[in-house]
């Protein structure tokens, strides 16, 4: 076999070895309170709100149009503006991180984001839950670029399938994702 295709094996051998990384490790944390039974929660959901500082992307319309497209696939909330239980969500963080650094050397460069939720009893005033999801991604190699742009909606895949327990847990009907 001649040198350069050895090489040119060697070269994509060690890109891939890189890759030995969960896509989205997420870790939840929950403050799960019941709410009253509804056959499907009525909800009313605020535009999420970005506290993360970061420029040059319009984070809080990412996480809202994601949170609304998620809730709506749950099929487990109906969502109007006369909601009784209001959603209203925070981006508390986010790092865009690095494809590259994560191939070098896992843990470095990491893509990270979590979104906090918290429901509302709208008749009451109480707070019914506080939600937190996150995700990240902290290693892999070239597979992983573009992880800043599914970080956020992979944390709200946590926050709602917490909801989705919590309309259980309340006595609503619990259906399946898909």
């Amino acid at each position: 076999m001649p040198p350069r295709l050895i090489a040119i094996r060697m070269l994509a051998l060690s890109m891939l070895s890189g890759c030995a990384a969960d896509w989205a490790h997420k870790q939840s944390l929950a403050d799960l309170r019941p709410i009253a039974s509804h056959a499907r929660l009525p909800i009313r959901v605020q535009a999420c709100i970005d506290r993360t500082g970061y420029a040059g992307r319009d984070l809080g319309r990412e996480a809202t149009e994601a949170f609304l497209e998620k809730l709506k696939e749950a099929a487990d909330f109906e969502i109007s503006a006369e909601g009784r239980y209001v959603v209203s969500c925070d981006l508390s963080a986010f790092a865009e991180g690095s494809a590259f650094k994560r191939w070098l050397l896992p843990g470095w460069g990491a893509t990270a984001g979590q979104v906090a939720v918290m429901v509302t009893d709208s008749r009451s005033g109480e707070t019914v839950a506080i939600i937190r999801g996150n995700a990240t991604v902290a290693g892999g190699g070239l597979y992983t670029i573009g992880a800043d742009r599914v970080i956020l909606a992979s944390a709200i895949d946590d926050v709602v399938r917490q909801m989705r327990e919590l309309a259980a847990r309340s006595g609503g009907e619990t259906r399946s994702t898909h």
